[in-house]
Parts: C-alpha cells; sequence; structure tokens
C-alpha cells in the first residue's frame, strides 16, 4: 500500500512538472507551418477550443452551425498576424477573445 501511495505521488508530481500551456506563438508556428500535419494539428487545436465554448454554458460565443474550421483559423491567424503583441499569451485565450470579437451574441 505505501509503494502504491509513493507511485501515485511520484507520478503526480512528474505531470505537475510537464503540465504548461500551448502560446499563441506556438500556436500560429503551427498554422504557418509548410507541413500540412502540424497545420492540421494547429486547426484542429482551435477546433478544440471552439467546441468547448460551444459546451459552455452562457458562452459569450454565437455561431452559426454552418460556419467553417477554417474561416475560424482564417480569423485567427489574422488577428495573430495584425497583433503580435497577441503571441505572448495562452493560445486558447486568444481563439477565445477572436471568437468573441466575430461571434458575438447580441
Amino acid at each position: 500500500m505505501a509503494g502504491l501511495l509513493i507511485s501515485v505521488l511520484s507520478n503526480q508530481a512528474f505531470a505537475a512538472k510537464s503540465t504548461r500551456f500551448l502560446t499563441a506563438s506556438e500556436l500560429q508556428a503551427s498554422l504557418l507551418s509548410e507541413s500540412e500535419t502540424i497545420r492540421f494539428n494547429g486547426r484542429n487545436y482551435i477546433m478544440g477550443v471552439v467546441d468547448t465554448l460551444m459546451l459552455t454554458k452562457s458562452s459569450p460565443v454565437c455561431m452559426n452551425e454552418k460556419t467553417e474550421i477554417n474561416t475560424i483559423t482564417d480569423l485567427v491567424r489574422l488577428q495573430m498576424q495584425q497583433r503580435p503583441d497577441l503571441l505572448r499569451y495562452n493560445a486558447a485565450s486568444v481563439v477565445r477573445e477572436v471568437m468573441v470579437a466575430n461571434f458575438p451574441c447580441v
């Protein structure tokens, strides 16, 4: 039993050390990558953030169901290119702000 507790605690300590968020700079790099796979991963990251926003109660985002993920990806990429000051922030927060600005609930 003591061995199990030590194992669990050491796994938790390891997980805590490796936890960090994707920055907008890292997201931008993936969206601008020459590798289709890496661009696809960036697009899927944005899609995951958008899905989470849409599932959140009282979401500040009201998006048409027919809105294409490529449209959203283009909006996020454009905003990061126009505002390089955003690149130091958490990527999910930048995606959220782009969504709120472009798809507000009116």
